[in-house]
């Protein structure tokens, strides 16, 4: 269930693995794969340490077995890790670079190919071709390249199917001990429903729940800044997942008794309407550079504005009664909401005190010239630095706001998809809040609970793709201890 990174790579190990032959179905909810991967609280129950270790160790562990795997289907990485640093460089055995791999080009000529030539397929199944992405065009690189590439091994296996459009309704168990035994789904917006009888397992890779609203409400509210608690409201609309980010996984496990852990969490990263098309946009890097800063409704900087994206928006969220967050910049590239010749002007324009506002400007223009940001550190180690424009000096982070005329643009506390879901172990085997296995039940990705650090929203990725590996694995040593096989 799902069709992103996570649900593809199970598919494409289900079907290409040696010894007998599996039928596979791919379930996604939209009308193509990719999920977020292609886009570009109440009381929780704790995780359990030793369970997390476990799922580390399968992951460190099943993880480059994994790559292999794909390479030899034939995935192809970049021949180069990347340039990245890691978001914590003070901590010990921090690199500079390359702790990640990103995916090669890819050309999509292939998959353009079966576009036009998949039409002949049955209205019950829906075309390999209509689960191409709209935006899916040649060449290909980072998130679509991985989705790309996945989504033409998948098709190279005509024991997968991949069906588009289509909604969980709920999981269907067995009379004899409740564990899984297949899963119903509905075509979205109809009543009609389909069984899907899986007899190794069903996956849950739908995602977390980032575009429920009533879930962000009952969930986020209350515990999404480590550590503090927030009276702000959490909107959907400033999420950058997917539209199939709805929750349906975690519902339908919470239904059959499934445990969870980390619901109030989020991937943050600061988000922005760009005015140039109306929709929600990453603001990471606009905020990142020299020569603007971020004020809360009151006029003052509350962040290093170059600090990695999870913290800045863990640094939004405590503020509790803060009116809203702007960024106060001179340049013109990215979108322009309003803008003013004077700071006075511009204070009066986003609801904020003009001397307050006049007074953080000022003193930033003179730490700008020191190239030191006395009161949180901007551009003081070499992520801010790496994210920051190597051309400015003393401080790559930090330019001065006073030439006019000034712009602003509004910054909200967004997110890539929610951290928390159903508890699992090193198996990817959803568990029950007791900690008893439900059999016949995997998770992987945000369907599950996050297994990493709370940074980079792609720290999701090699945990649900090598998780969809290692369910796919589980599956096998039962189909070759004598399980039943999925058949025609």
């Amino acid at each position: 269930m799902g069709a992103g990174a996570g649900g593809l790579t199970a598919a494409v190990a289900a079907a290409a693995a040696d010894g007998r032959r599996l039928r596979v179905i791919l379930v996604e909810k939209e009308d193509h794969v990719g999920g977020t991967t292609f886009s570009p609280v109440l009381e929780e129950q704790a995780v359990n340490v030793d369970l997390r270790y476990e799922r580390l160790d399968a992951f460190l562990t099943q993880g480059p077995e994994m790559m292999r795997y794909l390479r030899d289907q034939g995935f192809r990485w970049m021949a180069k890790p990347s340039q990245f640093p890691d978001y914590h460089p003070h901590v010990d055995g921090a690199v500079e670079h390359g702790r990640t791999l990103d995916p090669a080009v890819f050309d999509a000529a292939s998959l353009a190919i079966t576009r036009n030539t998949s039409r002949s397929q049955t209205a019950c199944l829906w075309s390999l071709a209509s689960a191409l992405p709209k935006g899916m065009v040649r060449p290909m690189s980072m998130g679509r390249s991985l989705i790309a590439q996945l989504l033409k091994m998948c098709m190279e296996h005509d024991n997968v199917e991949i069906w588009t459009g289509l909604e969980l309704s709920e999981l269907l168990l067995s009379d004899r001990d409740g564990g899984v035994i297949g899963a119903r789904v509905h075509r979205r917006g109809g009543e009609e429903h389909v069984d899907i009888h899986a007899s190794l397992g069903v996956i849950l890779t739908t995602g977390g729940f980032s575009q429920n609203q009533k879930m962000r409400d009952a969930y986020l509210g209350r515990t999404t800044a480590k550590g503090a608690t927030s009276v702000m409201s959490t909107r959907a609309e400033w999420s950058l997942a997917s539209n199939g980010d709805a929750g349906i996984a975690l519902q339908a496990g919470l239904k059959i008794g499934a445990g969870s852990a980390q619901l109030g969490q989020v991937w943050g990263i600061p988000t922005m309407v760009d005015p140039r098309t109306g929709k929600v946009t990453e603001a990471m890097f606009a905020i990142s550079k020299p020569f603007s800063i971020v004020v809360d409704g009151w006029g003052r900087r509350v962040f290093s504005e170059s600090q990695p994206y999870g913290e800045a928006v863990r640094s939004i969220y405590p503020i509790g009664s803060l009116k809203t967050v702007w960024q106060i910049d001179q340049a013109i590239e990215r979108g322009l909401l309003l803008h003013s010749d004077t700071i006075d002007g511009l204070a009066e324009q986003i609801g904020v005190p003009k001397h307050s506002l006049q007074a953080t400007v000022s003193e930033w223009n003179t730490m700008c010239h020191q190239g030191i940001d006395k009161h949180f550190h901007r551009g003081e180690d070499r992520y801010q630095q790496f994210i920051g424009d190597p051309t400015v000096v003393p401080n790559p982070c930090m330019g001065p706001v006073k030439e006019s005329p000034f712009y602003a643009i509004r910054i909200f506390p967004g997110d890539a998809g929610t951290r928390g879901g159903l508890r699992t172990d090193q198996h990817a085997r959803v568990l029950r809040a007791d900690g008893s296995v439900i059999s016949g039940l995997f998770a992987g990705g945000n369907a599950s609970v996050a297994l990493l650090g709370t940074q980079g929203v792609g720290t999701t990725l090699a945990p649900a793709m090598t998780e969809g590996f290692v369910a796919v694995r589980y599956m096998r040593q039962l189909a070759e201890g004598g399980g039943a096989l999925l058949t025609d």
